[in-house]
């Protein structure tokens, strides 16, 4: 986890994250060096959150747009991660 010092908040070496600068206006994205190792998965999305940001800045605000209405209307998204199994399966 993240820990607070003086100069601020330190991402330890082996960690991975997106941090907002400028005021919230830029991203950066922070990825540890893991020699020979590949990401873990997470990282993966969390480097492709960062591209499509990137590369589609509308569709990150189309996306933040959408959980609003979806916050607002509170609309069904479905089974929780803990609620799922294999039984569901089609």
């Amino acid at each position: 986890m993240a820990q607070d010092s003086e100069i601020g908040t330190v991402i330890p070496p082996d960690e991975a994250a997106i941090l907002t600068s400028g005021n919230m206006t830029e991203l950066e994205l922070v990825l540890p060096d893991l020699g020979e190792k590949e990401l873990p998965e997470i990282a993966i999305f969390l480097v492709a959150c960062a591209m499509r940001f990137h590369s589609d800045p509308d569709f990150v605000q189309d996306q933040l747009e959408w959980l609003v209405r979806a916050h607002d209307s509170e609309v069904d998204e479905g089974m929780r991660p803990d609620q799922l199994s294999s039984a569901n399966d089609d």
